[in-house]
């Protein structure tokens, strides 16, 4: 027998399992769900350090900024430098590095730095060869990174670092320096 010789309602009823058996992997997507990216609170008695980096590229300037603030909320401290002519991985990890001194200087005891650079966030995670055109400047971070303090690292999106990335872009307007 052929399927023309079944009744239409159960030629739609096949129909309707054929499509469903063939769509069940669909059916156990999960759902999706839009999520708000901003700065998030870091826990009681942490600082938070958010770090950006920046370069024009007409004139090749860079500059690094950051932030710190109170596991409130509160504005602890700022930086921006004008650290002259280079390339934006340089800009991102000056900031960090910066970051990270003034916090270490300011006598913070346990601290989140969260940077908007994935590269960067990446070459602090591994050991750096002599070779790396910025290893000086990546030993320098690390050294800070392995203090005698609680200090993690973190890449976060750009929409959770507008503060830091606002101070880097005044930074560029800025005479030379810190």
């Amino acid at each position: 027998l052929g399927l023309s010789s079944l009744p239409i309602p159960v030629i739609i009823l096949l129909a309707a399992a054929d499509w469903q058996h063939a769509n069940t992997d669909l059916a156990h997507k999960p759902i999706r769900s839009l999520a708000t990216l901003s700065w998030q609170y870091p826990a009681a008695g942490v600082t938070k350090i958010n770090t950006d980096g920046c370069r024009n590229g007409e004139t090749g300037r860079i500059a690094a900024a950051g932030v710190l603030r109170s596991s409130f909320g509160r504005w602890v401290k700022g930086f921006a430098a004008n650290i002259g002519y280079g390339q934006v991985l340089d800009a991102e990890l000056w900031g960090i590095y910066y970051g990270l001194k003034s916090a270490w200087d300011m006598g913070c005891s346990d601290v989140v730095l969260e940077s908007d650079s994935a590269v960067a966030m990446h070459l602090l995670n591994k050991a750096v060869d002599a070779l790396h055109p910025l290893a000086t400047l990546l030993w320098g971070c690390q050294d800070y990174i392995k203090k005698c303090w609680g200090c993690s690292i973190y890449y976060v999106y750009c929409e959770c670092n507008t503060v830091a990335d606002r101070l880097a872009n005044l930074g560029s307007c800025l005479d030379l320096g810190l």
